[in-house]
């Protein structure tokens, strides 16, 4: 996989605390920052999947989207309708 240099701007408690981890981790700031990137992308994709699925298929309740966490083995985290990016 190529890579490609960036400058992105951090709260200095941001940096310190993915310093942090990296180094508890062995592994390089990058490392901590690329995964914490893919993740956030991955979640957008899923979201847009999810309200792509839901218009078609109609709306899961909670009941649904609990038991559909229960059977993935992860916590589940009702959704935001706040959720953006400062």
């Amino acid at each position: 996989m190529s890579a490609d240099r960036v400058t992105v701007s951090l709260p200095a408690e941001v940096r310190l605390a993915a310093q942090r981890v990296a180094q508890e981790a062995g592994v390089s700031f990058s490392a901590v920052v690329t995964e914490a990137l893919e993740t956030w992308v991955r979640g957008r994709l899923i979201d847009a999947w999810l309200v792509e699925y839901q218009a078609e298929h109609g709306a899961f309740d909670e009941a649904e989207l609990r038991e559909i966490a229960a059977e993935a083995g992860v916590a589940y985290i009702p959704p935001s309708p706040s959720r953006t990016v400062a």
